[in-house]
Parts: C-alpha cells; sequence; structure tokens
C-alpha cells in the first residue's frame, strides 16, 4: 500500500529496484511490459484504511485484479 512515512515515493523506489516491489503477481512479468501512472492523490488526513480504500477501488476499475496484475 502507498502509505507510511514515505507513502507512494518510498513504493516507486521499491518497484524502480526490483521491477515488482514485491507483487507476486510482477514477479513473473517484464518490467518493460507496464507504465506507472499517479491515479489519485490522497490527502495528508487520509488514512491507511482511506489509502486502500482508493487502492481498492482503483484495481476494481482497470480489472488488474482480472488480468493477473494483482492478487489482492
Amino acid at each position: 500500500m502507498a502509505a507510511g512515512q514515505f507513502g507512494f515515493w518510498q513504493r516507486w523506489l521499491e518497484y524502480k529496484q526490483t521491477g515488482h516491489g514485491g507483487n507476486v503477481a510482477l514477479k513473473s512479468r517484464d518490467p518493460s511490459d507496464y507504465q506507472v501512472s499517479v491515479l489519485e492523490v490522497a490527502g495528508t488526513a487520509a488514512t491507511d484504511a482511506d489509502i486502500a480504500a482508493m487502492e481498492t477501488r482503483w484495481k476494481l476499475k482497470l480489472q488488474s485484479r482480472d488480468m493477473g496484475l494483482n492478487r489482492n
């Protein structure tokens, strides 16, 4: 989840360094096969639960689970 002290920035660095950021579904894919876009920005008052809900909403909208990009 893109939350915590360094939020999205820390998550982005993990993806950049590993190509998958610990995402099991992405480990078998070539990192050059995908792009990264910021779809929504959470305010400083957003809780971890708020951010998790935002991420879930985008996974549903983009059907990333159906396409095998997310398993959670």
